[in-house]
């Protein structure tokens, strides 16, 4: 390792010993929020980075319906097996369960509301497992920085009571504790809130376009079968 790394190590080490008691929940507070954070983008997978979510249900419609005019003409199901074959092209999580729903519908039709009620069930909480852990963790960050800021100022006040204020030297270490743990808790508190925001709408956006693609399925597949 070269200085510069060395003298990195050694900045943060003297910032965590600063920071006083409360720095290590703090910081326990961060791996545990970023943890999950993490595990549900892995869940997720690419589709939480794709811009082509809001297309998925178009195309598989498109497939759908130009194989319900073969259907009428020629009785083949050319458009269940172009759909799908899409869908599994594409991959991701929104693909994986639009495919299952097509083949589900396509092979027992009666089944296929029940199917998808307790599979989008099971889907959503797939995608929010541990997502209230990173709330969780982004609110108690910045309170764990303002209890350390009360620590400090304890400090200072004890340091001020038995020495007075004639000796700055002797207050810097309460005043150093209560401004580096309220920094620490909002530089992990800021991160965790902004990324949640942004896994909350991709969940969303992902269980939307999965009702609707539920949806389109049914009214192509389910219904026209029934009739």
């Amino acid at each position: 390792m070269s200085n510069t790394h060395y003298i990195f190590l050694e900045s943060l080490q003297n910032t965590y010993q600063a920071g006083g008691v409360v720095m290590l929940p703090i910081l326990l507070a961060g791996v545990i929020g970023f943890y999950f954070l993490f595990s549900s983008w892995l869940r997720i997978g690419k589709d939480f980075f794709r811009a082509d979510v809001h297309k998925v249900v178009k195309r598989m419609r498109r497939d759908l319906n130009g194989g319900e005019r073969d259907r009428l003409n020629s009785k083949s199901s050319m458009g269940v097996e172009m759909a799908i074959k899409r869908l599994r092209k594409r991959g991701g999580l929104l693909g994986r369960e639009l495919c299952n729903a097509v083949e589900i519908a396509a092979k027992n039709p009666d089944s296929f509301r029940d199917y998808m009620q307790v599979r989008m069930m099971k889907t959503v909480r797939y995608m929010e497992q541990g997502t209230h852990i990173v709330s969780v963790m982004a609110s108690a960050a910045p309170l764990l920085g303002l209890l350390g800021t009360v620590t400090g100022m304890v400090s200072t006040f004890e340091v001020i009571t038995l020495y007075g204020n004639q000796n700055p030297v002797l207050m810097a270490d309460g005043i150093s504790e209560a401004l580096i743990s309220t920094q620490s808790g909002l530089l992990v508190a800021f991160p965790l809130t902004l990324l949640k925001q942004r896994l909350d709408e991709r969940i969303e956006i992902l269980r939307q376009n999965m009702e609707l693609g539920a949806t389109v399925i049914e009214n192509y597949l389910v219904e026209k079968v029934s009739c």
